[in-house]
């Protein structure tokens, strides 16, 4: 097996200059690592996990905290979208990345404790119920957290603009003559669904308008945003001319129980979701949506994370990086 003695004998520097540059370290030159990279990759070094624990103090593993208590699932397209670009990031910097269970065989841990158990350098929170006691404990830690949904206080939280994002939709459903919107909100343990419900409110107060017309979704699926609307229309003796749905996928029940109670989308009621999963310019109608930047949501999370685990930022001065979004129209508003 060839090691970083055999790398340095080839090249003629220290082995300790090979392991610096293997290991991306600041103090090598960009053209001596290149150099390095080279030989290693040429003689077809394989880096040693144990050594490389040794020699940087770090485990090179990052931890996935994706709660199913949302029932979104690892396949919507906007998380999905989310953990690519991340995991891509830190794998060309040399991490592995894998999921926080709440289990070691048998034996059932908290957040913190497997973590501790797997010596995880950091942790990303794509989804989680904030209501979470576990979270907490695994905040106060010490260990660098990024998160993309909880809003985790004094956790740095990459997350789309979702107050930029309803009030695009509010002011362009209002510009196409809409003067009741009603919102159908995502479940409440979720950070996003809180902050569009909070947008949704704010943003028709400024322009003194009912706000009144809410039910929450159970989850962010299909069935969830079908029940919604039955149970909104069970609740408010008056229909809307608009509907903003937290989600693309309970946008999408909106308009199947419209469909079922004999409303025309957009003719009757107009429909906009959040997220621009790609299913949705497919639709019948094809549905107008905000689009989120996953890729960009994914990667600045890894950055942010990295320079944590390599103390180049203090997660005590957290604050929360708002990604712009986009309005995108299609034919389920007027």
């Amino acid at each position: 097996m060839v090691t970083i003695y055999d790398i340095a004998r080839k090249i003629g520097c220290a082995s300790s200059t090979v392991s610096k540059a293997l290991n991306n370290s600041k103090e090598v030159s960009d053209s001596r690592k290149a150099e390095i990279l080279a030989v290693a990759k040429e003689m077809g070094y394989v880096p040693n996990a144990n050594a490389r624990r040794l020699a940087t103090k770090q485990s090179w593993s990052i931890g996935i905290l994706f709660s199913e208590d949302l029932n979104i699932g690892l396949e919507h397209h906007f998380f999905s979208g989310i953990l690519q670009a991340f995991k891509t990031y830190v794998e060309d910097l040399g991490y592995e990345v894998t999921f926080v269970s709440k289990k070691v065989g048998t034996q059932s841990l908290t957040y913190l404790e497997w973590c501790k158990y797997k010596d995880i350098d950091g942790i990303l929170i794509v989804t989680v119920d904030v209501n979470d006691e576990n979270l907490n404990e695994l905040r106060q830690s010490g260990i660098p957290i990024v998160t993309v949904d909880s809003g985790l206080i004094n956790v740095p939280t990459v997350i789309s603009d979702n107050f930029q994002g309803t009030r695009m939709v509010v002011e362009y459903l209002m510009s196409r003559g809409a003067k009741r919107i009603a919102h159908i909100a995502g479940p409440m343990r979720s950070f996003s669904a809180m902050e569009r419900l909070e947008a949704f409110k704010t943003v028709l107060g400024q322009y003194e308008m009912d706000a009144s017309m809410v039910v929450e979704a159970y989850n962010y699926d299909f069935n969830s945003g079908r029940n919604a609307l039955m149970a909104m229309f069970r609740a408010f003796d008056e229909v809307p001319d608009a509907i903003y749905a937290a989600s693309d996928d309970i946008a999408l029940g909106v308009i199947i129980a419209l469909k079922e109670l004999g409303y025309k989308v957009p003719e009757d009621i107009s429909v906009v979701g959040f997220d621009n999963i790609e299913l949705t310019r497919y639709t019948s109608p094809s549905l107008t949506t905000v689009a989120q930047d996953k890729v960009r949501i994914g990667t600045e999370a890894a950055k942010r994370l990295i320079a944590q685990i390599n103390k180049e930022a203090d997660a005590g001065q957290a604050v929360i990086n708002r990604v712009p979004v986009e309005l995108i129209v299609r034919e389920s508003t007027k």
